[in-house]
């Protein structure tokens, strides 16, 4: 199992018939798919374990958000490979603390 690392923005309004809950509640369950460790005791991040490799996991965690309303950044600290999904501001800043970093559909 690799540990990722989340951070996220889910717009808070209605997007395609999901309210915020429901796609807050996509992206959690998403990050919780295996059987591995999970920690979310603060907002709008959390930590998960996934045998996925860092794209694999960002494609499972975009299922049901938004990309036009909603956000994401998830990242393997080990070897600080990145993705992201929807509308990031400054990637060329956050590209700079990656060794690589792919955008999701």
């Amino acid at each position: 199992m690799f540990t990722y690392c989340v951070t996220f923005r889910i717009a808070n309004k209605t997007v395609g018939g999901k309210t915020y809950n429901e796609r807050y509640n996509l992206l959690t369950k998403n990050a919780r798919k295996e059987d591995g460790g999970y920690w979310e005791g603060t907002t709008s991040f959390f930590l998960t374990e996934s045998a996925l490799t860092t794209p694999e996991l960002g494609k499972q965690l975009c299922e049901g958000l938004s990309a036009k309303d909603d956000q994401f950044v998830v990242f393997d600290p080990s070897d600080m490979s990145g993705c992201y999904f929807g509308a990031v501001d400054n990637l060329d800043v956050l590209g700079s603390f990656f060794s690589s970093l792919m955008k999701l559909p």
